[in-house]
């Protein structure tokens, strides 16, 4: 996952919108009655990628198990790490994919109110498709007016802390265990810091991952998950954590973008998984799906395992729900919903569980196949457990992100990179009176 801000670079979208206008929607393959039919179909999937290589490699793989079932049908994989910037534009202009990812903290509802997602509720109607292996809590995050817009796959907890065994036994430190404190995290993560080697004690595997580090010290970002309608994320807890994350980003013990001035890497040269795999950083905060690529980009040059992010009081873990949904613009949705159903129903969950991607939200997947993968690593389904018991998932609200993104996007990278720090505070104070005048919550 890129260091650099998944929601708000624009380099890369109109490049990316270019390669979807060309290979996003075939003609017509449906039947006049709305069926599939056995003409040729060239079906273009456009996914957020948190994997890299390893993971555009098993997405390529899946689509092409979708071909040897269905040989008329073709799968291309079109992938973007500014997921919003590059995809919005093209929702608005009609030229998007024919199946779309997206998951409720990388703008579900951005797409979904600007048109992105044809409704399933007839394709599932017409199917008799069973909905009751998905828990319901998750289904409502992906519907809009009552309609079912997109199908889940993942429940993703941003609470994995990869951490470098070799790092931890040079420097002395006991390697860490779930029931940590955050006080225990903070010493660790200074303590296995070596400025000489420039050698960091914890990143994040993007920028805006400092939500997660928010919600660990207790900051509730607005006063209801589900039904917010007002900005809390100047309330107990939110200085604190920011004014700890600001000191370590100022002490070089923190990499990411925002440090680069302090010591820090350079964006070009920051990005977390890839850090982490170099040996360069002692501990990386992220989700499941770093797992394969960790594995793919060490290649065994240092031992490694996980834990889970300290929860303590009222600490909660930042997340998201994943899903993949038939896009409005597509000229084949039939079988666009079919590929829907491949990715996301119990056996497309169960192959996701078996690679390491993703960790289901039905419990049969989770249970018999996800905790049960001899994949690293082996403390992942306690890991998951915990980030799905705390899990805090962002307002599925039209007004959030330019109320909240918006502003503390600005406001946080002003803040991060002035050279006196400021009071922070003082800071979120002004900031939430700014969120509130330029998106009230209804």
């Amino acid at each position: 996952m890129a260091q650099s801000s998944w929601r708000r670079t624009t380099a890369v979208a109109l490049v990316v919108g270019l390669i979807a206008a060309a290979c996003g929607g075939s003609e017509s393959s449906e039947s006049p009655a709305g069926g599939l039919t056995t003409d040729p179909v060239t079906l273009t999937v456009q996914i957020y990628n948190a994997g890299g290589q390893a993971e555009l490699e098993y997405r390529q793989a899946q689509g092409a198990d979708f071909t040897a079932l269905h040989p008329n049908v073709t799968i291309e994989i079109v992938q973007s790490s500014e997921y919003i910037d590059a995809l919005l534009p093209q929702v608005v202009a009609g030229t998007a994919g024919d199946v779309l990812w997206t998951d409720t903290d990388t703008g579900f509802t951005q797409f979904a109110v600007a048109g992105a997602f044809e409704p399933l509720d007839s394709f599932i109607q017409a199917d008799g498709y069973d909905l009751s292996p998905y828990p319901e809590a998750l289904l409502k995050s992906f519907q809009l007016d009552g309609s079912q817009m997109v199908m889940p796959n993942s429940v993703l907890p941003f609470n994995f802390v990869y951490y470098n065994k070799d790092i931890f036994k040079a420097a002395g430190v006991a390697e860490p265990t779930s029931d940590w404190t955050i006080a225990e995290f903070v010493d660790a993560a200074r303590k296995t810091t070596d400025k000489s080697k420039k050698r960091f004690g914890v990143s994040l595997a993007w920028t805006e991952q400092y939500v997660a580090w928010m919600r660990m010290y207790g900051c509730e970002l607005s006063n209801d998950d589900s039904a917010a309608t007002e900005y809390t994320y100047n309330g107990a807890g939110c200085a604190e954590s920011l004014q700890t994350l600001d000191d370590l980003s100022r002490e070089a013990v923190m990499n990411w973008e925002p440090g680069a001035k302090f010591g820090g890497l350079s964006a070009a040269d920051s990005a977390g998984e890839q850090n982490f795999s170099a040996g360069n950083v002692a501990m990386l905060i992220s989700g499941t799906w770093e797992a394969p690529a960790i594995i793919a980009n060490s290649a065994g040059a240092f031992e490694w395992d996980a834990v889970s992010v300290p929860v303590e009081g009222n600490g909660k873990i930042q997340g998201a729900a994943s899903g993949f949904g038939v896009s409005a613009s597509s000229q084949n949705k039939a079988w666009a919903w079919e590929y829907v159903k491949f990715l996301t129903d119990i056996e497309g969950q169960k192959r996701d569980a078996i690679a390491g991607y993703n960790s289901s939200p039905i419990s049969v997947v989770l249970d018999d196949v996800y905790c049960k993968t001899d994949l690293l690593p082996l403390s992942k389904c306690e890991i998951t457990k915990i980030g799905n018991a705390h899990i805090a998932l962002e307002p599925a609200k039209g007004e959030w992100s330019p109320g909240f993104w918006d502003v503390v996007s600005a406001g946080f990278e002003e803040a991060f990179t002035a050279t006196k720090q400021y009071d922070w505070q003082e800071h979120l104070d002004a900031l939430v009176e700014q969120s509130t005048a330029a998106a009230p919550l209804q």
